[in-house]
């Protein structure tokens, strides 16, 4: 039983320390799906779990690669979205706190 509960733990650090080319897409998906009312302009203003889902993001984009992997799967969450305000789209960075060395629009080359 000891030995279960530690290859469990071992198995939660990796998942939670996983880049973003082994994160599934659906997972980010539901990082940044609480972003939805914002973006669709149905409140004002990002709420909590939007905002932690968007300041999670960046910890998982380590390399060029992971980048490329979160920019397809935004693009296909976005697509799930209909009416999404781009200009919201991308200043919520910004509103949640976060500053990136990079932007994200619908006609992003993800693979740059």
């Amino acid at each position: 039983m000891a030995r279960l509960l530690v290859l469990l733990a071992v198995i939660a650090a990796v998942w939670v320390g996983a880049s973003a080319a082994i994160l599934p897409c659906e997972r980010m998906t539901q990082m940044i799906v609480p972003c939805a009312p914002y973006l669709t302009s149905h409140v004002a203003v990002p709420g909590v779990g939007c905002c932690n889902g968007v300041r999670a993001l960046p910890g998982i984009a380590q390399t060029h690669e992971d980048r490329v992997v979160i920019c397809k799967c935004l693009k296909i969450v976005s697509g799930r979205f209909p009416g999404i305000d781009n200009k919201r789209a991308m200043g919520l960075p910004r509103l949640c706190g976060l500053r990136l060395n990079f932007s994200f629009s619908p006609s992003t080359d993800c693979d740059k």
